[in-house]
């Protein structure tokens, strides 16, 4: 009995086209220059204009990015909008985190390691959670590490800029 021929779609098209566009879309000049444009943080919208590609596809591309560590992102703290940005340059900052981090470096340069968030709470009136998250936000982008209840600036902390 002879079985009929199975005509399996062509995936390498789709995949090659797919891996050009990832190419495209986290290339560090084309990158820097959209984070130039939009110094406020890149939105996927600025991604799918730069690139004239589909959102749903600039979100797939954005997603492969993240997973291989090529880009990080996260959604805007005061709008509803996906935000990205290279690994190791400024993210975009909420008002809370920009405080924090120059309250960050005000504390650590007096007394290196040690950064109390009972005395942020404090001095910017705002709540333990507020400073908790903007925290955490501040570690996974790179500006604060983090050892056990201490925190050290990182190389990009220190150039965050100073109090307004």
């Amino acid at each position: 009995m002879n079985q009929p021929v199975r005509i399996l779609p062509d995936l390498t098209t789709e995949s090659a086209a797919f891996c050009e566009t990832l190419r495209r879309v986290i290339d560090p000049v084309a990158m820097d220059r959209l984070c130039k444009m939009h110094p406020d943080g890149v939105g996927l919208y600025h991604i799918c204009d730069a690139h004239q590609i589909p959102y749903a596809f600039a979100l797939k591309a954005v997603d492969a990015g993240e997973a291989a560590g090529f880009l990080k992102g996260r959604m805007h703290p005061d709008r509803h909008e996906y935000l990205v940005w290279l690994p190791r340059t400024m993210p975009p900052l909420s008002r809370v985190e920009k405080l924090v981090l120059r309250q960050a470096q005000r504390d650590l340069a007096e007394a290196p390691g040690v950064f109390f968030v009972e005395g942020a709470m404090t001095d910017l009136g705002v709540g333990s959670l507020k400073i908790r998250e903007a925290l955490n936000f501040l570690v996974f982008a790179d500006l604060l590490t983090r050892e056990g209840k201490a925190y050290a600036l990182t190389s990009l902390g220190r150039t965050e800029g100073e109090a307004a």
